[in-house]
């Protein structure tokens, strides 16, 4: 009850400054909402939060600080993990948890649990020298007591006994430049931008595969989106409405930066 009060504050706080345009004030109290919710491990209020206000902040076409776009594809990656893990699918649970495992220092509360997932997620999908290097990691002193009793001898022998072996992350085209970048990565070193990212896998998006969620408009890979929400009763991972397949379709010419905030102008 108490949280659900401050929620309430926090969002009337936010409304507030959006009605006398202060729209620097409405972008950095989302951000501050989303920080306390995040280090307190609760990811997922952190997560609806912050995709709530960043929405309304699109609305009005105000430019989205750099921080929250970051914020929210950290915590948007989070969520997808468990989603991929129940569909059995640990390849793409262990590349998301190494985006988050790189940035654990924004799950304050939850370091060892965390980077136990990586390594689990990572070894079951054959990246062993991830697995290696995020079980070293957690062997350190200030996590090695945290280690859940279950996983401690396997995380002692896989650093023990490393098998550094590991398949390069295969790649796709900068849908800005077209240079080849490994699928998970959300910076292109050649045109230098920020790449715009699929809601269902947390890849960066191809301009020839571009759909969007047809209540929130966020992007897809549209061959995954449509098998992902085939049963029609599957919602959108980052909106949470259910999405019917027969509704999605190609964009022929998509707007790349829509949802980065990067076309729309500072209040």
């Amino acid at each position: 009850q108490w949280y659900q009060r401050r929620v309430r504050a926090a969002r009337y706080l936010f409304n507030l400054y959006m009605s006398l345009k202060q729209y620097r004030e409405a972008a950095r109290t989302a951000i501050i909402i989303a920080k306390e919710d995040q280090a307190s491990g609760s990811y997922r209020t952190a997560h609806d939060v912050l995709f709530e206000m960043y929405q309304n902040l699109l609305k009005h076409k105000i430019k989205i600080p750099n921080e929250m776009v970051h914020n929210l594809m950290l915590l948007h990656s989070y969520i997808l993990v468990k989603l991929h893990v129940k569909r059995g699918d640990h390849m793409k649970a262990a590349r998301m948890l190494i985006r988050v495992a790189s940035n654990i220092s924004k799950f304050p509360s939850h370091i060892a649990q965390i980077l136990t997932s990586t390594v689990v997620e990572c070894y079951r999908s054959g990246l062993r020298a991830s697995a290696f290097s995020y079980a070293a990691m957690l062997l350190r002193p200030e996590y090695r007591s945290q280690i859940d009793p279950k996983w401690k001898k396997k995380i002692e022998q896989i650093v023990r006994k490393p098998d550094k072996q590991e398949e390069e992350e295969p790649t796709d085209p900068c849908p800005q430049c077209g240079t080849l970048l490994p699928q998970t990565t959300l910076e292109c070193g050649e045109c230098k931008n920020t790449l715009p990212y699929c809601i269902v896998t947390g890849r960066h998006m191809l301009k020839e595969d571009w759909c969007e969620c047809p209540h929130c408009s966020w992007p897809a890979l549209y061959s995954v989106f449509r098998e992902f929400t085939d049963n029609g009763e599957t919602p959108c991972p980052i909106c949470g409405v259910v999405v019917n397949p027969q509704q999605l379709a190609v964009v022929q010419e998509p707007n790349l930066y829509a949802k980065l905030g990067e076309a729309s102008n500072e209040g």
